[in-house]
Parts: structure tokens; C-alpha cells; sequence
């Protein structure tokens, strides 16, 4: 039987990455949906979300792209 091939720290992390950014973009609009503040106030929390969401998971697709074409 042979052993799964282990994943390295870099792997792991640009999975955290992208799953950290995946649930931020989906779940910023929920917050600011059922949030209590009004909707002046929601707008830089949902900006601020969904934008650190995208930056973690671009920056995911880079790493895996970085180390797929490395030699």
C-alpha cells in the first residue's frame, strides 16, 4: 500500500488562504445584511471584507501558481 503524498507548509497555508478568503467574500454581505448598524456604517466593514477576502485568495491562486511553475 502506498503512503499519501504529505502536503508541505506552503501547500497548507494556500489552502488556509483561500478557504479564509472564501468564507470572508461569502459571508461579509450576510453580515452587513443582518447587522444592526446602519447602512452607512456597513459599507466599510462589507468593503473591508470582501476586499481582505479577495486579496487571501488571489494571493493563494499566486502561491499555487508560483510553485506549480518553479523548477
Amino acid at each position: 500500500m502506498d503512503k499519501p503524498e504529505r502536503k508541505t507548509v506552503r501547500e497548507r497555508i494556500e489552502d488556509a488562504f483561500r478557504k479564509i478568503g472564501t468564507l470572508l467574500i461569502a459571508f461579509a454581505p450576510l453580515d452587513a445584511a443582518l447587522s444592526d448598524r446602519g447602512a452607512e456604517k456597513n459599507l466599510p466593514y462589507l468593503l473591508f471584507f470582501l476586499g481582505f477576502g479577495g486579496s487571501l485568495f488571489m494571493l493563494s491562486l499566486i502561491l499555487e501558481g508560483r510553485r506549480s511553475h518553479a523548477p
